[in-house]
């Protein structure tokens, strides 16, 4: 029944699941630059998780890791010919119903070069929504899911910064 109600009223505010944009970190900056282009493939996403609430698709995270990477100064270009970031989204907990909306999101991710594992993290990342960030609940989900997003590739570029690549 919860899914239903959570499902019906992201059908009346058009909460659909999280965009790219909105995903992206504001200004994150690496100081340590690959010369490389980076190539994203992820798997476990979802338009609507499994409570009916907002998901994130495969290609919508895609874009937002590629794009992401690339305007931190982590790799010169999205595109094959470089590495392979290979991005599973393992869990997007999400709340029911409540005022304060908190996600929790769970990404395995494996960075590949010339088909070697150079290195592997699973990256837990939170985002509460507050009852300012938007007024009907569905939306603030849909809030909630796109921060959590955004902080898990924060937290990747934070990590991925101090390898050398």
């Amino acid at each position: 029944m919860s899914g239903i109600i959570s499902l019906s009223g992201c059908v009346l505010v058009g909460c659909g699941s999280a965009r790219p944009d909105a995903m992206m970190p504001a200004a994150v900056t690496a100081s340590h630059r690959s010369g490389k282009p980076i190539q994203a493939h992820v798997a476990g996403g979802a338009e609507y998780t499994a409570m009916g609430g907002p998901g994130i698709t495969n290609e919508e995270f895609k874009q937002a890791l590629e794009s992401s990477l690339v305007k931190s100064g982590s790799f010169q270009s999205a595109g094959p010919g470089g590495y392979q970031l290979e991005a599973f989204i393992a869990d997007i907990d999400q709340p029911v119903m409540g005022f304060s909306m908190r996600v929790n999101m769970d990404v395995s991710y494996t960075l590949r070069r010339g088909g070697s594992i150079i290195w592997r993290k699973s990256i837990r990342s939170t985002y509460v929504a507050a009852t300012g960030e938007a007024f009907a609940g569905a939306l603030r989900l849909r809030k909630a899911t796109e921060g959590a997003a955004r902080e898990n590739i924060v937290a990747l570029i934070r990590a991925l910064d101090g390898q050398r690549l």
